[in-house]
């Protein structure tokens, strides 16, 4: 509905260029929401490592503390660099991979509405 002043028009939906937004429309919507998906999948994982890391750190205290008596301060903290670089390196792996399946995913879907626009445009056409 377009609204004038006092009077209200219908907006005719039987246009091509009407149907052709609303469809362009829907399709942002169910892309911004496969975004935000994503966005909360890339969150939780984050959240997940972060959450480990910590864990691990409060894990070095203690094992820094016991070690007070064994002089090997210094073996605790090579290990505990050690884990730390390749569960870093494993987690960038692992965003990576998400993201890339994310893109793959946004890819399809784009593709799949560019399609179904092009036939209802060629029936539009041939009606």
């Amino acid at each position: 509905m377009i609204q004038d002043g006092d009077h209200i028009h219908p907006i005719p939906s039987h246009l091509p260029a009407i149907a052709a937004a609303e469809a362009l429309l829907e399709a942002g919507v169910g892309f911004q929401v496969q975004v935000l998906n994503a966005t909360s999948r890339l969150q939780i994982e984050s959240f997940n490592f972060l959450m480990r890391r910590y864990q691990q750190q409060v894990r070095l205290v203690g094992d820094l503390v016991g070690s007070a008596g064994s002089n090997d301060a210094l073996d605790v903290m090579g290990d505990f660099v050690r884990v730390a670089k390749i569960d870093y390196a494993a987690e960038v792996s692992n965003m990576l991979m998400i993201a890339s399946k994310l893109a793959s995913e946004a890819a399809h879907r784009i593709n799949e509405e560019a399609d179904s626009e092009f036939e209802d445009m060629a029936a539009r056409t041939v009606a």
